[in-house]
């Protein structure tokens, strides 16, 4: 009840119990009038009493009524959440009952499908447990945006078909949901930024980026999605989507006069995969062909801390042919005969750290030096983060062979750098 319904009920109250009173007067001459008064205001105090209840009353059935109403919800949603994995199980059974009527069915021709088929079929696997394990978010959380590996500093524009998603349109747990959406329906686009030789700028390969698109054909960039993806358990998956995508193009292009060949960064959540990991680098074994046409990049930090078990897997990609490369180098404290031993032939270290005074970066190699180390080891020099021709002028000093930045091409589809090429 409003204010002023409350005053007028009281006043009403008054009013009748002042009634009540003078009649009781009138009606009883013997009975004094003050006693009357308070018979009146007695019967006043009781129905005030009584009303008060009855509001309080109505209040609690309103309150019980939306209560429900937000259970019913409540209960819908888990209903939603129990579907959705159910589908997702499905799916999976699906997927292995396909994957064993292929493989009855396939020559040996048809093999390296039927591998492909079962690396999806894990994806599922891991998109379905993380939807178990983080589907019912109920309060968003701040995270610290991280950079995303291996990206320019600059931040991209949309590519027309829908633009750049802005990360502030939505809250964490939407966006982890635009995330298993675009995983689910397999909507994970291959972008590739150039890394040319210097000085001649002519490109020698591509680095692969991954970017999701949601169903309103927004682009979502890394920096929008990794550290959800991270927390949510979904990085392995975006990895292993981002290598078939390059596998998929390298046969595409495979009688291509000028072979091309791939960085693929790879997620210290990937190395620390166990079970994921054991079946990426089988597929791997199962595509010896691609060894020279991808490189796997790992940052340095990442190294720093591998375990055993981490080693193994990567002595074993060696094995098959596979070359490694480390990217976003903070320290020049390298050890490039170390990194050689574990098939390194590649490091990216930014354009600043090299131009900035290394007594100031902690540099335990003198930048000078470091191309001579580097040859000695059989690795070669990649200076990243390119943004400007003063740039070039400035890192040429170092003598490094290959070259990457915003200065030599922006991460684009594969679809337009297909159409450039």
């Amino acid at each position: 009840m409003h204010g002023l319904t409350h005053i007028l009920v009281v006043g009403s109250y008054a009013l009748v119990a002042a009634l009540s009173g003078f009649a009781l007067t009138q009606a009883l001459p013997g009975l004094p009038s003050h006693v009357s008064y308070l018979i009146a205001a007695a019967g006043f105090l009781a129905a005030a009493l009584a009303h008060e209840a009855l509001t309080r009353r109505q209040g609690m059935r309103e309150i019980e009524e939306q209560l429900d109403g937000a259970f019913d919800e409540i209960d819908s949603l888990r209903a939603f959440s129990r579907d959705l994995l159910q589908d997702l199980g499905r799916a999976r059974e699906e997927m292995a009952l396909l994957c064993e009527v292929v493989e009855e069915a396939a020559d040996g021709a048809n093999q390296t499908m039927v591998r492909e088929m079962r690396v999806l079929q894990q994806q599922l696997g891991h998109l379905s447990s993380a939807s178990a394990d983080h589907g019912m978010t109920t309060k968003p959380r701040h995270r610290p945006q991280r950079p995303a590996a291996a990206e320019p500093e600059q931040a991209e524009e949309g590519d027309g078909d829908g633009g750049t998603l802005p990360l502030a349109a939505m809250d964490e747990d939407l966006m982890l949901e635009v995330i298993r959406d675009a995983l689910n329906a397999n909507r994970v686009e291959l972008y590739v930024q150039p890394v040319v030789r210097l000085p001649q700028r002519k490109i020698r390969f591509y680095e692969a980026m991954s970017r999701l698109r949601t169903r309103e054909n927004r682009l979502l960039m890394p920096d929008h999605y990794l550290s959800l993806a991270e927390e949510a358990g979904l990085v392995a998956t975006i990895d292993n989507l981002l290598l078939l995508r390059c596998v998929q193009l390298l046969r595409r292009v495979e009688n291509r006069r000028d072979p091309i060949s791939f960085f693929v960064n790879i997620s210290p959540h990937t190395l620390t995969d166990a079970e994921f990991m054991s079946q990426f680098v089988d597929f791997l074994e199962s595509n010896r062909e691609l060894a020279g046409r991808i490189i796997f990049e790992f940052a340095q930090r990442d190294m720093a801390g591998v375990g055993e078990a981490v080693q193994t897997q990567l002595r074993r990609l060696s094995r098959f042919g596979f070359h490694f490369s480390m990217d976003q180098v903070e320290h020049l404290d390298l050890d490039p005969n170390g990194l050689a031993d574990m098939r390194f032939r590649y490091v990216k270290i930014p354009a600043r750290l090299l131009i900035s005074d290394p007594r100031r970066v902690g540099a335990h190699v003198d930048p000078q030096d470091l191309r001579d180390l580097l040859d000695r080891a059989d690795i070669e020099l990649i200076v990243d983060k390119i943004e400007t021709e003063n740039h070039v002028i400035e890192v040429l000093d170092f003598d490094p062979v290959y070259g990457q930045g915003y200065l030599f091409g922006e991460p684009r589809p594969i679809r337009e750098e297909a159409q450039a090429a």
